[in-house]
């Protein structure tokens, strides 16, 4: 009899521990499982992460990229523009040097041929002092017509011609010829400052 609650003791034992160690197995298999998926899920959210930080890091270099662009063109149209002042001033200047009152005898008598009716010269207050002698007679000879003279306060170099009774008005001034010679001259500076842009 004692043998036989040994056995069974012993049986029920052994049960038992059967039983805790696949127990113990499923628990481990599931703690094996879950802890694959979420290895498995953290790769996931990493490999999702680190592509989306490629996207960002792309459209962030484009963006830097067109900027950079952008900042470089405005820089360019800049300089270009302040070149442009430059040279513009500097043909004014070169421009209200050489009005001088011979050079504004050759520009009338130059005319002459382009005129055939009446005409009136406007100078600066200081050239009609200077040219109202020359303007009524040696150009009025040459002009073959008759010829008014004026000053306007707006003019400090070179002269306006008006024909018609005023109707028509032809600008020889420093700021019209300086404004004619830029605009010959600027497709020349958008070249010169593009050269430079290119490195040329």
């Amino acid at each position: 009899m004692a043998e036989d609650l040994q056995y069974l003791i012993d049986r029920i034992q052994k049960e038992a521990v059967d039983k805790a160690n696949a127990d113990s197995a499923k628990i481990i298999a599931a703690a094996k499982e879950q802890a694959a998926s979420i290895v498995k899920a953290a790769e996931a959210e990493a490999a999702a992460k680190l592509a989306q930080a490629d996207k960002d890091a792309a459209v962030y270099a484009e963006r830097s990229e067109r900027a950079l662009e952008q900042a470089a063109r405005d820089v360019l149209i800049s300089v270009g523009r302040r070149f442009e002042a430059m040279v513009t001033d500097l043909l004014a200047l070169q421009v209200e040097k050489s009005l001088s009152e011979d050079t504004l005898k050759a520009m009338l008598l130059a005319l002459v041929k382009d005129y055939t009716s009446d005409v009136t010269l406007v100078f600066s207050e200081s050239d009609k002092a200077k040219l109202q002698s020359f303007a009524v007679g040696e150009f009025q000879k040459a002009l073959n017509a008759g010829v008014t003279v004026e000053s306007d306060k707006g003019i400090k170099f070179g002269f306006r011609v008006k024909l018609d009774g005023g109707k028509v008005s032809h600008e020889f001034t420093a700021p019209a010829i300086s404004s004619a010679i830029s605009a010959l001259v600027r497709p020349q500076i958008a070249q010169i400052v593009s050269n430079a842009a290119q490195g040329k």
